[in-house]
C-alpha cells in the first residue's frame, strides 16, 4: 500500500452517500441540474490503495499507483442525473453499441447530449479527487472516453435499455433473469465465460469505474485484475455512487457478470496526464469497433496535435531561456543575434524530434482500418 500524491480537496463532503429513497420517487421529469460539488459529490477516500509492485507488475512511467478500493464519490442525486441523461432517447438512438451478447454500451455522449455529465467529469473538485488517488495529474482521455457506461443486459434484452428507470430498481437478494446469455449460478467457470467485458487492458492510462446501480445484495459483479505472477486478485465492485480507480493500461482485467441484479450499469472516464511532457501510451486498440469514428479520429487527431505543439512551446521556450543566459556569458550587453556559446545540443534535438515523429506516426497508426484487424 501506498500513499499517493496530495492534492488539495477543500470543500469537498466526504460523508457516504445516503441511500432513502423509494422506486416510486417522481424524478423522470426533474429537468437536468448544473453540477455542484457540493450537491453532487459525497466523497470518501479509499480504505486502500495498491500500487504496482503490490500486483508483481512493474512501475510505469507515471505513476506506480495501480489501483483503489471503491470509495464513495457521486451522491444519490448524481446518481439520477447520470442516469436521466445517459437513458434519454437522444443517447440511446446514437450512441447505443452492442457489445457481448448479455450487454451493451453506450459511448460518446457526453459533449453534445449530457452537459450535467460533461461539467461533472472536467469539474476540478472531480479532477482533484481522481488526480490524488492515481498519484499524477489527470485529464479526460477526450470528450469521447467520458462516462463510456456498460450495461449489464436483463430479460428483455436489448430492447430493455430503452426503459431504464431514472430511479435505480432496488436491490434483491434473489437471482435476477438473464438476457439470451443465461448465466447460470456465481461461480467461477461461469462468471468467467460470461463477463460483462473481457479480459483486457484499456487504451487509456487510467480510468474510474462508477456503479450506477443499487448493489447493496449483488452477488458477482466484481473486476479481476491479472498479477504479474499469474496470481489473480478481485477487487469487490463498488455500491452505487462509489467507484474505483484503475491504471487499467497496464493491468489485465476481467468485468464478472452479477446474478441476482434487477440491472448492473456502470460507467467509466479514461483518462490521462495533462502534463505533455510525461509518456503518453493512449491507444484506440479497444474503442475503434464500437465508436463513431468522424467523430472520435477529429477528437483523437487534435488532442495529439495539441500535444505536440505544447512540447514544442516547451522546448522553444526551454532554448530560447538557454540562449538568454549563453548571451549574457558572451556578450557584455547582452545583445543577442552573434551568440558563440553552443545552445542547441544536435544530438539531444534529434533524440527530441524523433520522439514526435514517433508520436504522431503512432497516432496515425491508431486510426488504422478496421480491415486491418
Amino acid at each position: 500500500m501506498s500513499a499517493a500524491v496530495q492534492t488539495p480537496l477543500q470543500g469537498l463532503p466526504r460523508s457516504p452517500m445516503p441511500v432513502p429513497y423509494t422506486p416510486t420517487e417522481p424524478t423522470a421529469s426533474v429537468p437536468t441540474s448544473t453540477f455542484d460539488a457540493s450537491k453532487h459529490l459525497a466523497y470518501s477516500p479509499p480504505a486502500r490503495i495498491l500500487t504496482m509492485e503490490d500486483l508483481q507488475l512493474e512501475n510505469t512511467p507515471i505513476s506506480p499507483i495501480a489501483a483503489s478500493d471503491p470509495f464513495p464519490l457521486l451522491s444519490y442525486e448524481a446518481v439520477l442525473e447520470h442516469r436521466r441523461e445517459l437513458f434519454s432517447p437522444e443517447v440511446i438512438d446514437n450512441c447505443l453499441h452492442r457489445h457481448l451478447v448479455g450487454s451493451a454500451m453506450l459511448r460518446g455522449m457526453a459533449q453534445k447530449y449530457t452537459p450535467f455529465i460533461q461539467s461533472f467529469w472536467n469539474s476540478p473538485e472531480v479532477l482533484a479527487i481522481v488526480s490524488n488517488i492515481a498519484g499524477v495529474d489527470l485529464v479526460p482521455a477526450m470528450n469521447y472516453e467520458i462516462c463510456h457506461t456498460n450495461i449489464q443486459l436483463g430479460s428483455d434484452g436489448l430492447e430493455g435499455v430503452r426503459a431504464t428507470p431514472v430511479v435505480p430498481p432496488i436491490a434483491t437478494t434473489e437471482p435476477a433473469a438473464t438476457s439470451e446469455s443465461s448465466q447460470g449460478p456465481a461461480n467461477e467457470k461461469t462468471s468467467y465465460d460470461n463477463p460483462i467485458v473481457n479480459w483486457h487492458k484499456d487504451s487509456h492510462p487510467f480510468v474510474i469505474v462508477v456503479m450506477l446501480s443499487d448493489a447493496r445484495s449483488m452477488e458477482g459483479g466484481e473486476t479481476v485484475l491479472m498479477g504479474g505472477d499469474g496470481k489473480t486478485l478481485s477487487v469487490r465492485a463498488p455500491q452505487m455512487g462509489s467507484a474505483v480507480v484503475l491504471q487499467g493500461r497496464h493491468i489485465s482485467h476481467v468485468a464478472l457478470p452479477a446474478t441476482n441484479m434487477p440491472e448492473r450499469i456502470t460507467i467509466v472516464t479514461s483518462f490521462r496526464p495533462r502534463d505533455p511532457t510525461l509518456t503518453d501510451e493512449t491507444t484506440n486498440a479497444n474503442v475503434l469497433r464500437e465508436s463513431h469514428l468522424t467523430e472520435l479520429f477529429y477528437q483523437w487527431t487534435t488532442y495529439r496535435l495539441d500535444m505536440v505543439a505544447e512540447r514544442s512551446n516547451i522546448m522553444a521556450k526551454a532554448l530560447r531561456e538557454k540562449y538568454a543566459e549563453n548571451v549574457k556569458k558572451s556578450d557584455a550587453k547582452a545583445r543577442p543575434g552573434m551568440c558563440r556559446i553552443e545552445t542547441v545540443n544536435v544530438d539531444e534535438m534529434k533524440s527530441w524530434v524523433e520522439e514526435q515523429i514517433k508520436y504522431l506516426q503512432q497516432t496515425m497508426y491508431e486510426m488504422r482500418s478496421l480491415e486491418q484487424e
